[in-house]
């Protein structure tokens, strides 16, 4: 473990909202980061803090990587690396140059056009945040077995039962196993 996620864990092991606490709390962190890192930045350098102290905490990776990316999704939206306004711009510049517009776009307007995007994103940040089956729904689900439960039902009927064995040879050598149980073996 690195030194960087050591005192990471340290700093969030008393810290207090649990894993709401600790999830909007990063999410502001990285929202107010933004403004002066860009996505690849904020990736590299603070999520491999970041992933660790969540996966401590309990919290679903899958889920808290991509709540961390609808959250840094923002950065391309707000000034002053909003990437996505710099491209408006000069689309809107070459527009008015090739007489496609008739004023020029200043970057007050893009900047005030983008609030609400920035809005929208936020609003998304929440609704992931609360309501995590909007990431989760279709992940697949580990399979709990309770060992307890399972039944194993044998047949009294000796016939049956060498059919039963023929059946799972025949399973084992189309699932590609080595050895197949001889028939009429029982346990």
């Amino acid at each position: 473990m690195g030194v960087c996620t050591a005192v990471c864990e340290l700093l969030w092991r008393g810290h207090p909202g649990g894993q709401t606490g600790f999830l909007i709390v990063v999410n502001i962190f990285i929202f107010f980061l933004a403004f002066f890192l860009d996505f690849f930045e904020i990736a590299f350098i603070i999520l491999p803090m970041l992933g660790p102290v969540a996966e401590k905490m309990g919290i679903d990776l899958i889920w808290f990587g991509v709540l961390l990316c609808v959250n840094m999704q923002t950065s391309f939206m707000h000034p002053p690396f909003g990437f996505a306004l710099f491209y408006l711009r000069g689309i809107s510049d070459t527009l008015f140059k090739n007489g496609s517009l008739p004023a020029k776009v200043e970057s007050k307007d893009i900047y005030l056009g983008a609030i609400p995007w920035v809005l929208m994103q936020l609003i998304l940040v929440a609704i992931v945040i609360f309501f995590p089956q909007t990431v989760t729904a279709f992940l697949d689900k580990k399979v709990e077995v309770d060992l307890n439960n399972v039944q194993i039902e044998l047949s009294a009927d000796p016939d049956q039962q060498s059919e039963d064995d023929a059946r799972t040879a025949e399973m084992l050598k189309e699932m590609g196993a080595s050895e197949a149980p001889a028939a009429g073996a029982s346990q």
